[in-house]
């Protein structure tokens, strides 16, 4: 990826990885024409759709003021995101410590430069199959936690706060489900409207997002 922002000679640059293909023949027209709507943009990201989980969906991230608590449990889709390339002398290339999710410390580095204009788009600009490195929670969540841990978006009590917050509303609703699947049954109808009822807006939208993340 390093070696294709050196090489890049376009005024934008977006990757896709093995496995990683357009959403459709008109998607990258598609995105420009909106690019063009609105020009003053520095990082435009769009809709992804999600293979390999089943039937495949599409994932609609947050508009960028809420970015940031997206990317405590989630990651804004580099595979759908088209950034200019002066973006890349602000940033930095992408940090090769990181072997599976450097596109996740890249955003943070974009979400901590007041600078850097971040847009979203409503086009699907691209399509992504589950399965390659950066789904392997058990070698990749940790890269994830030391990336967020260091940065300076999260170096404040709020966002300790909140940050706990959500991870304990996630770590509540997966074993709130794994004893649903022990008990051997749906746990009757509803059940899932009946866990929301007892969590808050904010770390519904967060759950929401961390199984947007496992494909689930």
């Amino acid at each position: 990826m390093n070696k294709g922002i050196a090489r890049a000679q376009g005024e934008f640059v977006i990757f896709l990885n093995s496995d990683d293909i357009f959403a459709g023949p008109n998607a990258l027209r598609d995105a420009m024409a909106e690019i063009a709507r609105q020009p003053d943009g520095d990082v435009y990201y769009g809709a992804l759709e999600i293979r390999g989980a089943g039937t495949p969906f599409v994932h609609v991230p947050p508009p960028p003021d809420q970015a940031a608590a997206e990317m405590v449990l989630g990651c804004l889709p580099h595979q759908a995101t088209l950034a200019r390339r002066e973006v890349f002398a602000r940033t930095g290339p992408f940090d090769l410590r990181w072997r599976r999710h450097a596109d996740y410390d890249w955003w943070l580095k974009v979400l901590c430069d007041p600078s850097i204009r971040l847009r979203q788009i409503q086009t699907v600009i691209a399509s992504f199959a589950m399965g390659g490195a950066s789904s392997d929670l058990a070698k990749g969540q940790p890269e994830v936690f030391a990336i967020q841990n260091a940065s300076p978006l999260y170096r404040s009590p709020e966002w300790d706060r909140r940050r706990i917050e959500m991870f304990q509303g996630a770590w509540l609703s997966e074993r709130m489900e794994a004893a649903r699947l022990r008990e051997g049954g749906a746990g009757g109808p509803g059940w899932k409207a009946r866990i929301a009822r007892h969590l808050p807006p904010g770390i519904l939208r967060a759950l929401q997002a961390l199984r947007r993340r496992l494909g689930r």
